[in-house]
């Protein structure tokens, strides 16, 4: 079967390298000619041979079976009465180059419809050649690739369907959807996510259909933003509203850019949009939340006004001019971040003619606390004026604010100055020490506090006595006056002491008094302040009024 025309031939002269060194080995080992044909009999790759008419004089079972051919119906039939005609175009050609030039075609791929089955076959082609090199017939060696081929499609579907999983997971993750539309054929793509976006189940079919989403309003500028892009004239990016099938609406900004072909004809648009819904309705409601803040600021304005109005009101419209004593008050009500509290002050002659002070801190910063504090500063006006022992009248006052339901817990520093001795009669509800200023130096009087009123219905409350002399100074404060945010108290009443004892402090109490609030005062965050101040003076008042007794 390796005589062609009488002439013996050799079948693998010519043959790819590898096929040669396999022939040679062969020969090598002791194999003749017939051992080779019968290995190439039973080989799993196809081998055929066709001659300078198209025609096959050989094909092995392998080539027969994948040709869908049976027997030996192909020996003396032409390449075009075998194969299909997409296979006929490819291997006709190669064939006449083999037989013409002696050329070696490897690695040539091709599509072979075989029946009702599309095969994808690899070819190699190379010369059969006689004992004087004349090209006699060419050698078609065929692998059918069609299982490799299907499972390379296979996996690259499923990689593809992984990263297209990702993409999509990745966008609906970060808000996003990509596009993409063909002008010539007017193909339209969405990714999965600017579906969800959207609110569509598929992609629309044409550019009037995705401008029917976007909102009116927004209608003239998305479609000149698409216009733009196809003339090479790309807007910035663009923000619209999408109104979606279910009746949402959506905002998106989009970015896109033009695709041109190698002469610069714009062939297709594509880009990306965000969803920008969450963040403008974000802002939105912080935008109206602002609005409603101010309108509530000025509100709580108005309130707070009402309040220190109320607050005026109540406290004392003066002080009692008292010989032989000198006596400021100040109050400064409470920034706006704090409120207004309940602090408050009050003096009083008492009908034998010694002077009552008081000072007081209601617990809070609302009109209630304001209420509170013109009910105890009365309330403690009446009791002083039954019986003014300090001990008695914050017992009676405790009492008093604990049975009061729309009454709240309140400090107070109660006493009574006799100014012709200058004994003050004390006692103290939760209050600061006050402060007693004396050559120079100030310092916190020692005392043991009571409970704060309010607090417990039966306690008791503690009186003490100190002697005032000329020109000491008694400060009776509120908190507020000590209590800075970064600081603790303790230093609040250092930096306090300090500013009393300044040698630049006006010498009248009614200038001293402001004059230490504004330098011991926290500038942020301040509660009320409240500064009651007294100081004996050397001369002695003259009293017609009875002396009063002792034991009251």
């Amino acid at each position: 079967m390796w005589f062609v025309d009488g002439k013996n031939a050799e079948f693998l002269n010519g043959a790819p390298a590898g096929t040669i060194d396999l022939a040679r080995g062969l020969a090598g080992s002791g194999r003749s000619l017939p051992e080779i044909a019968a290995m190439i009999e039973r080989a799993p790759v196809g081998f055929a041979v066709v001659d300078e008419r198209m025609r096959f004089l050989y094909a092995n079972p392998e080539f027969v079976s994948m040709h869908g051919l049976a027997g030996s119906d192909h020996v003396g039939l032409t390449v075009s009465e075998v194969v299909s005609p997409a296979y006929e175009a490819t291997l006709e050609p190669h064939v006449a180059e083999v037989l013409g030039a002696g050329a070696v075609h490897r690695d040539v791929e091709t599509r072979a419809d075989v029946g009702n089955t599309r095969k994808q076959l690899l070819l190699n082609l190379f010369p059969l050649c006689d004992h004087e090199n004349e090209v006699i017939a060419a050698v078609v060696a065929v692998q059918d690739l069609t299982r490799s081929h299907e499972v390379a499609e296979l996996e690259g579907l499923r990689v593809e369907a992984e990263w297209a999983d990702r993409l999509d997971r990745t966008q609906r993750v970060g808000g996003t959807g990509s596009w993409e539309i063909e002008l010539r054929s007017g193909r339209i793509v969405w990714s999965a996510n600017l579906c969800r976006i959207a609110g569509v189940t598929h992609s629309p079919n044409t550019l009037e259909e995705v401008l029917a989403l976007v909102h009116p309003e927004d209608l003239e500028p998305a479609r000149a933003s698409f216009t733009g892009l196809t003339l090479h004239s790309p807007t910035p990016d663009i923000e619209y509203r999408l109104c979606t099938p279910d009746g949402r609406v959506v905002v998106i900004s989009a970015i896109a850019e033009a695709v041109a072909d190698a002469t610069g004809t714009v062939v297709a648009l594509r880009g990306m949009c965000v969803d920008r819904t969450a963040r403008r309705t974000a802002e939105a409601d912080a935008r109206a939340a602002v609005v409603r803040a101010d309108e509530m600021t000025e509100q709580l304005k108005d309130e707070r006004e009402i309040v220190l109005q109320l607050q005026r009101a109540l406290l004392p419209p003066s002080i009692p001019a008292v010989e032989a004593t000198e006596l400021a008050v100040a109050y400064q009500p409470a920034n706006s971040s704090a409120g207004v509290g309940g602090d408050f002050y009050d003096a009083f002659p008492l009908a034998d003619g010694r002077l009552a002070i008081a000072v007081g801190d209601v617990i809070g910063h609302d009109i209630r606390a304001a209420v509170t504090m013109g009910r105890v500063r009365s309330a403690i006006r009446a009791y002083a004026m039954l019986d003014p022992l300090p001990e008695r009248v914050l017992r009676d006052l405790n009492l008093l604010v604990h049975s009061g339901n729309d009454m709240t817990m309140t400090t107070v520093f109660y006493g009574v100055y006799t100014p012709w001795d200058g004994t003050l009669r004390y006692a103290n509800a939760g209050h600061p020490h006050p402060l007693l200023v004396r050559d120079g130096v100030a310092r916190p009087m020692a005392h043991r506090h009571g409970l704060i009123t309010g607090a417990v219905k039966h306690a008791e409350y503690l009186a003490f006595e100190t002697s005032l002399r000329p020109d000491d100074v008694l400060v009776v404060y509120t908190d507020g006056l000590v209590e800075h945010r970064h600081d603790d108290i303790d230093t609040g009443v250092e930096k306090l002491c300090a500013a009393v004892t300044a040698p630049h402090l006006p010498e009248r109490l009614d200038e001293l008094v402001p004059a230490v609030i504004s330098a011991v005062a926290p500038e942020q965050g301040r509660d009320d302040v409240c500064v009651l101040a007294l100081r004996p003076r050397p001369d002695p008042p003259k009293f017609t009024a009875a002396r009063p007794d002792p034991a009251r």
